[in-house]
Protein backbone atom coordinates (compact mmCIF):
# COMPACT_ATOMS: atom_id res chain seq x y z
CA UNK A 1 0.00 0.00 0.00
CA UNK A 2 3.16 2.49 0.44
CA UNK A 3 3.72 2.06 -2.89
CA UNK A 4 0.58 3.45 -4.52
CA UNK A 5 1.66 6.62 -4.91
CA UNK A 6 -1.45 8.27 -4.64
CA UNK A 7 -2.49 11.20 -6.09
CA UNK A 8 -2.93 14.10 -3.24
CA UNK A 9 -6.55 14.17 -2.34
CA UNK A 10 -6.82 10.62 -2.34
CA UNK A 11 -6.93 7.92 0.62
CA UNK A 12 -7.36 4.75 1.47
CA UNK A 13 -9.31 2.42 4.25
CA UNK A 14 -9.74 -1.24 4.85
CA UNK A 15 -13.45 -2.30 4.40
CA UNK A 16 -15.80 -5.58 3.28
CA UNK A 17 -14.39 -8.86 5.31
CA UNK A 18 -11.90 -6.86 7.16
CA UNK A 19 -13.59 -4.26 8.57
CA UNK A 20 -16.42 -6.69 9.71
CA UNK A 21 -13.35 -9.19 11.50
CA UNK A 22 -12.03 -6.24 13.39
CA UNK A 23 -15.25 -5.24 14.42
CA UNK A 24 -16.03 -8.94 15.73
CA UNK A 25 -12.13 -9.00 17.63
CA UNK A 26 -12.95 -5.63 19.48
CA UNK A 27 -16.47 -7.00 20.43
CA UNK A 28 -15.01 -10.45 21.41
CA UNK A 29 -12.50 -8.61 23.86
CA UNK A 30 -15.05 -6.57 25.42
CA UNK A 31 -16.97 -9.48 25.89
CA UNK A 32 -14.01 -11.10 27.88
CA UNK A 33 -13.52 -8.38 29.74
CA UNK A 34 -17.25 -8.48 30.66
CA UNK A 35 -16.93 -12.33 31.43
CA UNK A 36 -13.71 -11.63 34.08
CA UNK A 37 -15.93 -8.99 35.55
CA UNK A 38 -19.11 -11.21 36.09
CA UNK A 39 -16.63 -13.99 37.24
CA UNK A 40 -14.79 -11.57 39.63
CA UNK A 41 -18.17 -10.69 41.07
CA UNK A 42 -19.50 -14.31 40.94
CA UNK A 43 -16.09 -15.33 43.00
CA UNK A 44 -16.28 -13.03 45.61
CA UNK A 45 -19.99 -13.91 46.68
CA UNK A 46 -19.07 -17.47 46.68
CA UNK A 47 -16.50 -17.05 48.40
CA UNK A 48 -16.60 -14.06 50.49
CA UNK A 49 -13.00 -13.32 50.01
CA UNK A 50 -11.00 -11.46 47.71
CA UNK A 51 -7.75 -13.33 48.25
CA UNK A 52 -9.43 -16.23 47.54
CA UNK A 53 -11.23 -15.22 44.50
CA UNK A 54 -7.84 -13.79 43.20
CA UNK A 55 -6.56 -17.56 42.95
CA UNK A 56 -9.19 -18.55 40.99
CA UNK A 57 -8.59 -15.86 39.04
CA UNK A 58 -4.91 -16.17 38.36
CA UNK A 59 -5.82 -19.95 36.56
CA UNK A 60 -7.19 -17.52 33.52
CA UNK A 61 -3.76 -16.12 32.45
CA UNK A 62 -2.35 -19.35 32.72
CA UNK A 63 -4.70 -21.05 30.24
CA UNK A 64 -4.14 -18.55 27.92
CA UNK A 65 -0.66 -18.65 27.96
CA UNK A 66 -0.70 -22.40 27.24
CA UNK A 67 -3.13 -21.48 24.57
CA UNK A 68 -0.43 -19.01 23.05
CA UNK A 69 2.62 -21.38 23.64
CA UNK A 70 0.78 -24.32 21.24
CA UNK A 71 -0.55 -21.86 18.81
CA UNK A 72 3.12 -20.82 18.54
CA UNK A 73 4.66 -24.46 18.31
CA UNK A 74 1.48 -26.05 15.61
CA UNK A 75 1.53 -22.58 13.63
CA UNK A 76 -2.24 -22.31 14.22
CA UNK A 77 -3.63 -18.71 13.57
CA UNK A 78 -5.14 -16.78 16.34
CA UNK A 79 -8.75 -16.42 14.82
CA UNK A 80 -12.23 -14.96 15.48
CA UNK A 81 -12.95 -18.57 16.43
CA UNK A 82 -10.04 -18.85 18.83
CA UNK A 83 -11.16 -15.80 20.37
CA UNK A 84 -14.04 -17.80 21.49
CA UNK A 85 -12.78 -20.67 22.44
CA UNK A 86 -10.28 -18.77 24.83
CA UNK A 87 -13.00 -16.91 26.21
CA UNK A 88 -14.91 -20.38 27.02
CA UNK A 89 -11.45 -21.45 28.54
CA UNK A 90 -12.29 -18.59 31.43
CA UNK A 91 -15.47 -20.88 32.85
CA UNK A 92 -13.62 -23.66 32.58
CA UNK A 93 -10.40 -23.55 33.98
CA UNK A 94 -12.10 -21.34 36.22
CA UNK A 95 -15.06 -24.06 37.35
CA UNK A 96 -12.33 -26.43 38.30
CA UNK A 97 -10.43 -24.26 40.59
CA UNK A 98 -13.67 -23.34 42.16
CA UNK A 99 -13.92 -27.30 43.16
CA UNK A 100 -10.44 -27.58 43.87
CA UNK A 101 -11.09 -23.97 46.33
CA UNK A 102 -14.52 -25.35 47.80
CA UNK A 103 -12.55 -28.78 48.83
CA UNK A 104 -9.68 -27.02 50.54
CA UNK A 105 -12.81 -24.56 52.70
CA UNK A 106 -15.13 -27.93 53.38
CA UNK A 107 -11.30 -29.64 54.99
CA UNK A 108 -10.32 -26.78 56.70
CA UNK A 109 -14.27 -26.08 58.42
CA UNK A 110 -14.27 -29.84 59.05
CA UNK A 111 -11.30 -29.04 61.56
CA UNK A 112 -8.14 -30.25 59.13
CA UNK A 113 -4.92 -28.73 59.64
CA UNK A 114 -3.96 -26.44 56.27
CA UNK A 115 -1.34 -28.73 54.59
CA UNK A 116 -3.61 -31.46 54.97
CA UNK A 117 -6.09 -30.04 53.73
CA UNK A 118 -4.43 -28.82 50.88
CA UNK A 119 -3.21 -32.07 50.02
CA UNK A 120 -6.75 -33.90 50.35
CA UNK A 121 -7.57 -31.36 48.08
CA UNK A 122 -5.65 -31.69 45.38
CA UNK A 123 -5.45 -35.11 45.75
CA UNK A 124 -9.54 -36.01 45.81
CA UNK A 125 -10.03 -33.53 43.36
CA UNK A 126 -7.50 -35.20 40.80
CA UNK A 127 -9.76 -37.44 39.27
CA UNK A 128 -12.91 -35.11 38.62
CA UNK A 129 -11.42 -32.67 37.14
CA UNK A 130 -9.04 -35.25 35.24
CA UNK A 131 -12.34 -37.17 34.03
CA UNK A 132 -14.19 -33.89 32.95
CA UNK A 133 -10.93 -32.43 31.34
CA UNK A 134 -10.42 -35.72 29.11
CA UNK A 135 -14.57 -35.70 28.24
CA UNK A 136 -14.15 -32.01 26.99
CA UNK A 137 -11.11 -32.66 24.89
CA UNK A 138 -12.09 -35.64 23.20
CA UNK A 139 -15.34 -34.10 22.49
CA UNK A 140 -13.59 -31.22 20.59
CA UNK A 141 -11.01 -33.41 18.32
CA UNK A 142 -13.56 -34.05 15.38
CA UNK A 143 -14.48 -30.11 15.22
CA UNK A 144 -10.81 -29.34 15.63
CA UNK A 145 -9.57 -32.17 13.42
CA UNK A 146 -12.30 -31.85 10.55
CA UNK A 147 -12.99 -28.62 10.02
CA UNK A 148 -10.11 -25.57 9.40
CA UNK A 149 -12.59 -23.05 10.27
CA UNK A 150 -13.40 -24.33 13.79
CA UNK A 151 -10.02 -25.70 14.23
CA UNK A 152 -9.23 -22.51 16.04
CA UNK A 153 -11.67 -22.99 18.57
CA UNK A 154 -11.65 -26.31 19.46
CA UNK A 155 -7.30 -26.32 19.78
CA UNK A 156 -7.91 -23.28 22.25
CA UNK A 157 -9.79 -25.28 25.29
CA UNK A 158 -7.98 -27.94 24.41
CA UNK A 159 -4.18 -26.48 24.46
CA UNK A 160 -5.96 -24.36 27.68
CA UNK A 161 -7.19 -27.57 29.07
CA UNK A 162 -3.84 -29.52 28.30
CA UNK A 163 -1.76 -26.83 29.58
CA UNK A 164 -3.53 -25.54 32.89
CA UNK A 165 -4.79 -29.36 33.80
CA UNK A 166 -1.68 -30.38 35.95
CA UNK A 167 -0.53 -26.66 36.98
CA UNK A 168 -4.22 -25.95 38.60
CA UNK A 169 -3.86 -28.83 40.58
CA UNK A 170 -0.11 -27.34 42.56
CA UNK A 171 -0.79 -23.79 41.39
CA UNK A 172 -3.78 -23.52 43.34
CA UNK A 173 -2.76 -25.26 46.97
CA UNK A 174 0.55 -23.56 46.77
CA UNK A 175 -0.99 -19.79 45.76
CA UNK A 176 -3.75 -21.07 48.90
CA UNK A 177 -1.01 -22.00 51.15
CA UNK A 178 1.33 -18.86 51.06
CA UNK A 179 -1.70 -16.72 51.62
CA UNK A 180 -3.58 -18.18 54.36
CA UNK A 181 -0.71 -20.08 55.96
CA UNK A 182 -0.59 -16.57 58.94
CA UNK A 183 -4.41 -17.64 59.66
CA UNK A 184 -3.05 -21.03 61.17
CA UNK A 185 -0.44 -20.31 63.08
CA UNK A 186 -0.72 -20.80 66.52
CA UNK A 187 -2.95 -24.17 66.05
CA UNK A 188 -6.29 -25.01 64.07
CA UNK A 189 -8.79 -21.77 63.79
CA UNK A 190 -12.02 -22.02 65.80
CA UNK A 191 -15.65 -22.91 63.87
CA UNK A 192 -16.28 -19.13 63.87
CA UNK A 193 -12.57 -18.10 62.64
CA UNK A 194 -12.65 -20.82 60.04
CA UNK A 195 -15.71 -19.53 58.44
CA UNK A 196 -14.79 -16.25 58.34
CA UNK A 197 -11.69 -16.88 56.31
Amino acid sequence: VAGLNLPEGYSWKTGGVNEENEKSVQSILAAMVLSFMLILVTMVVEFGSFRKTLIALLIIPLGITGVFYVFGLTGTPLSFPALIGILALFGIVVRHVIMVIEKINDNIRHGMELTDALVDAAGSRLEPILLTSMAAIVGLIPITVSDPLWRGLGGAIIAGLIFSGAIKLFFVPVVYYEWFKERTKGGVKSGEERRGA
